[in-house]
């Protein structure tokens, strides 16, 4: 084989990013891995919880107390590797990681979605805490995923003026209280937007950030995350 079509090859067979023994499917993935990813389905389409029965319908806490947001779409459950996986993305600096699995979660999208929202925009850093890591994982993997699917972003609109503790150390009520008025909205009055993030826990963070920008006129906000952990009873 000559040097060129070794390289063709190289391209076109690239190793699957979790195995690194077989090429890969789609999303980064092999078929093998792919089908071993941990998925949430059926989910309530309003927060991605697990639900019983099937696609397209509302769990019963939604229902009786709807969330700020319109809808959530997660690629995965919180579960091996993910688990494993998104801290050494948030912590260690691993931020290649995101290419796959942004890629991922379009591939997740582009099966589910037929409304797409103008623009995409990224759950914030506190300014001492994006010095302190040197980067926002939720803007990387917005502008991965606005690229894929050919969506605008807005990484500037949406700030967080006030560091906050860290929502896991917290619960209940006690993270709704440090999130009040931690947000802060200085951008156009779009009529649908996606928030996104790496991981939806409650949900407490997006349901602030849905609140603050329902009430800037904004009519429509979806949720996309990579992963999302069940916490039955909390949102």
């Amino acid at each position: 084989m000559h040097k060129h079509e070794v390289n063709l090859w190289s391209f076109f067979n690239q190793s699957c990013n979790l195995c690194r023994a077989h090429p890969q499917a789609r999303g980064g993935l092999c078929r093998d891995c792919l089908g071993d990813m941990p998925r949430i389905a059926p989910a309530c389409i309003r927060c991605a919880l697990p639900l019983e029965g099937v696609e397209g319908l509302t769990c019963g806490h939604c229902q009786k107390r709807p969330p700020a947001f319109d809808r959530t779409v997660a690629a995965f459950a919180y579960r091996f590797p993910l688990n494993q996986l998104i801290p050494l993305i948030k912590y260690q600096g691993q931020t290649g990681q995101l290419g796959w699995l942004a890629d991922s979660l379009a591939d997740h999208l582009q099966q589910r979605c037929d409304d797409w929202p103008q623009v995409l925009v990224p759950v914030p850093l506190a300014a001492p805490r994006l010095r302190r890591r040197g980067y926002n994982q939720a803007a990387l993997l917005a502008t991965r995923l606005a690229k894929r699917l050919e969506l605008a972003t807005d990484l500037g609109s949406l700030s967080k003026p006030r560091e906050t503790a860290h929502q896991m150390e917290l619960r209940g009520k006690a993270r709704r209280r440090n999130l009040r008025g931690a947000f802060q909205w200085n951008g156009p009055t779009y009529t649908h937007v996606a928030l996104i993030d790496d991981v939806m826990t409650t949900g407490t963070t997006v349901n602030e950030i849905s609140r603050l920008l329902k009430s800037a006129g904004i009519r429509r906000v979806d949720i996309w995350v990579l992963a999302r952990t069940p916490a039955p009873g909390e949102h």
